[in-house]
């Protein structure tokens, strides 16, 4: 089985379409998951929910979709806030049907693992939280890789002893790493967000970045090789430009930096 894996689309419309793009040119695929946080951001969000809309894949909510459509005006980001302003019922409805989780034993588990099989489970966070970082902790102003007891405590015993390939996403950065025991645990990284920060005055989260250092769209791609599972993290190039001015015009000159650099800019902060 050859598993394609995104997250964090972030209404990115443009660095979505070449991601499908990329999908479809390597071939072989079987399935195609998607790890949430599809609209949010002052890109494409009601263009990006429908395109999504049309795929057969196996989707699940991030943190930031429910924000979308749960939080009240005046207190969601205003990337939150630009997404909720364009989307339409039928977006909505699709983002409420999102289940939270691809673990097999919870929602639609049946479903999941008829097409993944019981080997697979996956989450946007940790399979705990939509919103904990499970491969990296944030330190100082940045992010460091998490230590090994501190990715244990935060899987605890969430991941059930037959599952080898656990996918998550949340952090945007891409890793693939192989706990003792076997399990490889997989990060595509962002579709559509290269760089982002945390704000000083979010409540859960001390302040700091996220950056990439390029603009390119990931994803990764997981298949299971002589019974073993195996990822390849890919980088795609695509129009970041056309996205980058269509943030300017939608006030968002912070996005505009980030999708062109990689980088945050250091005086502007992204919600």
């Amino acid at each position: 089985m050859k598993i394609a894996i995104l997250s964090d689309v972030h209404g990115n419309l443009a660095a979505l379409k070449a991601v499908v793009e990329d999908i479809a040119r390597r071939g072989g695929v079987d399935e195609v998951i998607n790890l949430g946080n599809m609209v949010s951001g002052p890109l494409m969000p009601l263009q990006t929910a429908y395109l999504l809309m049309r795929q057969d894949w196996l989707q699940i909510a991030g943190n930031h979709d429910p924000q979308v459509l749960q939080v009240p005006t005046g207190v969601r980001s205003s990337s939150d806030a630009f997404a909720a302003a364009e989307l339409d019922d039928p977006a909505r409805w699709w983002i409420t049907s999102l289940h939270d989780s691809l673990d097999p034993r919870l929602h639609s588990g049946e479903l999941w693992a008829d097409r993944l099989g019981g080997a697979v489970a996956g989450c946007h966070g940790t399979p705990r939280s939509t919103t904990e970082y499970l491969l990296e902790t944030a330190e100082g102003e940045g992010v460091r890789m998490a230590l090994a007891h501190e990715i244990a405590e935060r899987l605890g015993d969430h991941v059930p002893p037959h599952v080898e390939l656990l996918v998550c996403g949340h952090t945007h950065v891409q890793r693939a790493l192989r706990l003792p025991g076997g399990l490889l645990v997989v990060n595509p990284g962002a579709v559509g967000m290269p760089a982002y920060d945390v704000s000083r005055a979010h409540p859960l989260s001390n302040y700091h970045r996220v950056e990439n250092g390029s603009p390119d769209a990931r994803y990764a791609v997981a298949e299971r090789v002589r019974g073993i599972w195996q990822a390849e993290l890919i980088s795609v190039p695509y129009d970041f430009e056309s996205a980058a001015r269509l943030a300017i015009k939608n006030g968002r000159p912070d996005w505009a930096h980030a999708l062109r650099t990689g980088y945050m800019p250091r005086l502007l902060t992204m919600t």
